[in-house]
């Protein structure tokens, strides 16, 4: 087996484990056996070690004594403290994305937004869809925020798996209310207007929790 260059190998296996622990393709509690992900990704054991520590930094996977590096399990009062913590930040950065983003932003949003809708439209074949549109969504307003400090906290928060996977539990109707918070934030970037993507990032984000909660119980069962 040929190994790839040291940093790119580290690069590869901590994106591709990332994005398959923030889509929900590991359950809660997994164990990510080094050598396993080694061999799967085609890679020595050194940059996958890396890879697995960058994880457990970012919270998505935890290193208990004696149990292995394994796949993050969310608490009610994980999720509680995510939903507060956004909702006292985002709406911030939403605030400063309005004022700082201009036409090209807007574009993004609006682009983000036709994806969200042809999703919808496919039930729940379009689900994968809608997730992706969804966080591309949030990343857009939080790199438009022009913070780098809130893009460190807020982004492993905008992706939490618990989350991304809860977009299979929700109604057509709810996923069209979050389109719809989508849309009136777009607007309000379109209009510059930082105090109104503030009030509407918070009842969006406000909502979503309440709706999370309503739906915990089907969450635990897992998506079909």
């Amino acid at each position: 087996m040929t190994s790839l260059p040291t940093q790119h190998g580290r690069d590869k296996a901590y994106e591709v484990l990332r994005q398959r622990l923030v889509g929900g393709q590991y359950a809660p509690g997994y164990q990510l056996k080094e050598e396993h992900v080694a061999r799967e990704l085609g890679l020595s054991r050194t940059p996958v070690r890396t890879a697995l520590k960058r994880l457990v930094e970012d919270g998505l996977a935890t290193d208990a004594a004696g149990q292995g590096i394994r796949v993050a399990e969310w608490s009610e009062w994980d999720v509680e403290e995510t939903f507060q913590l956004r909702m006292l930040l985002e709406p911030y950065a939403s605030f400063l994305a309005a004022t700082r983003g201009g036409e090209e932003l807007a574009r993004a949003l609006r682009e983000s937004n036709e994806a969200m809708a042809k999703g919808i439209s496919q039930g729940r074949e379009g689900i994968a869809q809608v997730q992706a549109a969804n966080r591309d969504f949030h990343h857009a307003l939080l790199e438009a925020s022009g913070s780098p400090r809130l893009r460190a906290i807020l982004e492993t928060m905008i992706d939490m798996p618990i989350i991304k996977r809860s977009f299979y539990i929700y109604t057509p109707q709810e996923l069209e209310q979050s389109l719809h918070h989508h849309r009136d934030l777009t607007l309000a970037v379109e209009a510059a207007d930082g105090e109104l993507a503030r009030q509407v990032m918070q009842l969006h984000l406000r909502m979503s929790y309440h709706r999370f909660m309503r739906h915990r119980g089907e969450y635990k069962q897992g998506p079909a």
